[in-house]
């Protein structure tokens, strides 16, 4: 059996992370990991709201406006990620 992955210290991607469910991975995410960072992209449609993410601190978190059918925005989200 494979042993679990490790996010620590990590730089994640998450795409569509404004949005309900992804705002909320997000929160669990940084709870669970305290030495990860994570990069949202998002294009903050009709779904997508940067309130979602409030609380979580600009230190831990790198928020893109981008949509993920964009090939040069999501090369530059993932510049970095693990």
């Amino acid at each position: 059996m494979a042993e679990p992955l490790s996010l620590a210290g990590s730089r994640v991607l998450v795409t569509g992370g404004a949005g309900f469910i992804g705002s909320n991975f997000v929160h669990r995410l940084l709870a669970a990991v305290p030495d990860a960072h994570v990069v949202v992209l998002d294009a903050l449609t009709y779904a997508g709201r940067r309130e979602n993410l409030e609380g979580v601190p600009a230190h831990r978190m790198t928020f893109l406006h981008g949509d993920i059918r964009d090939p040069q925005a999501v090369a530059a989200a993932m510049a970095g990620c693990d």
